[in-house]
């Protein structure tokens, strides 16, 4: 995991604007299988637009239908983002997971079918405590099998590179200001290389309590929602160099 991430770290911090971390990110995404990208901020208290939502180019066709429909007034990965976890699925395949959709949210997502895109990998950025929902949708053909293997060999780096992205995309203030201890530092640096709870417990000789202990005080004084944006944080800030 570290060298992919590693890489995409060197790539998105040496961009000079959004438009080419966008690239740089869309490309990296699709190495994994995915058919494209959707980028999208919702603010909650007023009527959504399509003017926050951003597609790769490969989601051309359907981007044409998803604005003709103004899909964007009723796409359930904005509107519902703010009660789901920070990584969830998406689309046709895992439409059983979802039963609380109502018929015109379905209906969005019956068209994506139409189009091929049958399944994805909702990453949110931000999910409304401060009036926004921010967050990727990595979109594919996979079955659901597929995603779900892939989402359990290469989640944490997707999350992490979506996380590193957003920060540079949206602009999102960092705090270089913020001081990791050392013991922190550890744990996100571990994290990086793609170890879990118990392994970083194991490899640092501490209980998986008190990782847990550490990456929630890292969040807290980054003002990260996961450890991965925690991670992602300090790596921007330069607060962790891989």
């Amino acid at each position: 995991m570290i060298s992919r991430l590693e890489d995409f770290s060197n790539s998105v911090l040496g961009a000079d604007d959004p438009l080419a971390v966008w690239n740089i990110a869309t490309s990296f995404f699709e190495s994994f299988g995915f058919i494209g990208s959707m980028y999208g901020i919702r603010h909650l208290q007023t009527t959504p637009n399509e003017k926050n939502i951003r597609f790769s180019n490969a989601l051309s066709d359907w981007k044409t239908s998803y604005m003709a429909h103004k899909d964007y007034e009723r796409d359930p990965l904005f509107i519902y983002a703010p009660q789901l976890p920070s990584v969830f699925f998406t689309g046709v395949n895992f439409l059983d997971d979802h039963p609380y959709l109502r018929e015109e949210d379905v209906a969005v997502i019956r068209r994506a079918e139409s189009f091929n895109l049958t399944s994805g990998i909702a990453l949110k950025m931000a999910g409304g405590e401060d009036g926004v929902v921010r967050g990727w949708n990595l979109i594919g053909d996979l079955s659901r099998q597929e995603i779900m293997s892939l989402n359990d060999a290469h989640g944490g780096v997707l999350h992490v590179c979506a996380a590193l992205a957003d920060q540079k995309i949206s602009q999102t203030v960092t705090r270089p200001d913020a001081y990791l201890t050392n013991r922190e530092k550890e744990c996100l640096i571990l994290l990086a290389n793609g170890q879990r709870t118990a392994q970083i417990a194991n490899k640092l000789n501490i209980q998986s309590v008190t990782v847990d202990l550490h990456m929630r005080n890292a969040r807290e004084k980054l003002g990260a929602r996961t450890r991965e944006q925690a991670l992602a944080v300090a790596i921007v800030s330069n607060l962790l160099p891989l």
